[in-house]
């Protein structure tokens, strides 16, 4: 009897330990395991190209560290092609770089990839190419941390640091430098968010098709053959250029100057290329900020008196730098509860008359400045508050 029992328990047992087993395989069939991303130390060339595939543990969901300088060569290993899936690759301080006269040292079709540079020097190139250019994307995504990438001439070609033809691109930081432009956009969108970007012998930056959208930078044009220094530019047949849109709301830029270009073809009266440019006055130099730095100064109440029946004159000290005019705030309550709002126009103005006020209460009352750019106001912050009883 006990034997039988025993036997029963063993088989019951059996049964449960299949049933587990089989539901574990079924839930790693539904839900297979991911495997953790790795970190990859590249030395050589030929490991480069070859992050893109799954040989050796290769492929997308890595970080790579380069561990080397190093050329990539001819043929078909002179370019790291990324196609799909994410990839961190950190410079470490060390240069890659090609000299293959028609491929870019990285080509982006389709990755969501992140460059970066953990020991990152101006001296220095993260990314040199002395052919088309050091990163050339056409879909995908795009993430500049940090590094310097250069684009220089062969002699056969007119290289950028950085292409954009489509998908879409962040750059955060440091260094862009080709000898023909710094960084160029025909397709998808280019954000720029901090950096240098600088022509050799044509624009800091220039926009062939693409959408551009600029926060923070600093774009230096160099001297064309035509004898101009160009921060900016657009290709653009036949058509002025509005440089405006290239620049995010709140971005602070200063003066800068259109110019439109046209060269005709010796063989023909027509125009066969037409182009605008933007230069600030007197610099190939354009610098744009965004930030506390581009929003006016702030002002102060000098005075806030009840002069006229159910009325206050407000005075303030003058702001005539980056300001378009002022704002007036006033309330019953010291934290401007349901506080009415009065926009005066003009920078030159320091002094507004409050009217329809009510006798025997007490308002609070402040003032600042605002500046209007590209399309948006920008204001600064709130004066000290300054009370005043209407007893009149």
């Amino acid at each position: 009897m006990v034997l039988a029992n025993d036997t029963s328990k063993r088989l019951r047992l059996t049964v449960i330990t299949a049933f587990i087993i089989g539901l574990a395989a079924a839930m790693l069939v539904m839900f297979p395991m991911r495997a953790s991303a790795r970190t990859f130390r590249i030395s050589t060339p030929e490991e480069l190209v070859n992050i893109n595939w799954k040989n050796a543990g290769y492929g997308p969901g890595n970080t790579y560290i380069i561990n080397n300088d190093f050329t990539l060569g001819d043929g078909e290993d002179a370019t790291c092609l990324l196609t799909k899936g994410k990839f961190v690759i950190d410079f470490n301080g060390h240069t890659v770089q090609n000299a293959h006269p028609s491929m870019a040292v990285f080509s982006l079709r389709g990755a969501d990839v992140t460059f970066m540079d953990s020991k990152a020097s101006a001296k220095k190139a993260s990314v040199r190419s002395y052919g088309v250019g050091g990163i050339d994307m056409t879909a995908g995504s795009l993430l500049i941390k940090s590094g310097t990438y250069a684009g220089l001439s062969d002699g056969t070609n007119n290289p950028v640091a950085l292409h954009v033809g489509g998908g879409s691109c962040t750059v955060n930081a440091d260094n862009f430098y080709g000898e023909y432009c710094g960084a160029s956009c025909a397709g998808g969108t280019l954000r720029i968010n901090g950096g240098t970007f600088q022509g050799g012998y044509t624009f800091g930056l220039m926009n062939m098709g693409g959408s551009i959208k600029i926060s923070k930078g600093t774009f230096i044009g160099g001297n064309t053959t035509y004898g101009y220094s160009f921060a900016l530019g657009a290709f653009v047949p036949q058509q002025y250029y509005d440089f405006s849109s290239w620049f995010i709301k709140g971005a602070s830029v200063p003066s800068f100057q259109t110019a439109y270009w046209n060269m005709q073809s010796q063989l023909s009266s027509e125009p066969f290329f037409a182009s605008t440019f933007a230069v600030s006055y007197g610099d190939p130099t354009l610098k744009v900020s965004l930030g506390s730095s581009a929003k006016p100064a702030a002002t102060a109440l000098k005075s806030v008196k009840n002069v006229k029946t159910k009325s206050a004159t407000v005075k303030w000290k003058k702001k005539s730098k980056n300001v378009t005019g002022y704002q007036v705030q006033y309330s019953t309550s010291k934290k401007f509860k349901s506080a009415k709002t009065v926009t005066v126009k003009g920078k030159s103005k320091t002094s507004k008359k409050l009217t329809k006020l009510k006798k025997n209460k007490t308002y609070y009352i402040r003032v600042r400045t605002y500046r209007s750019v590209n399309g948006t106001t920008l204001y600064s912050k709130w004066s000290g508050k300054k009370s005043v009883k209407i007893r009149k």
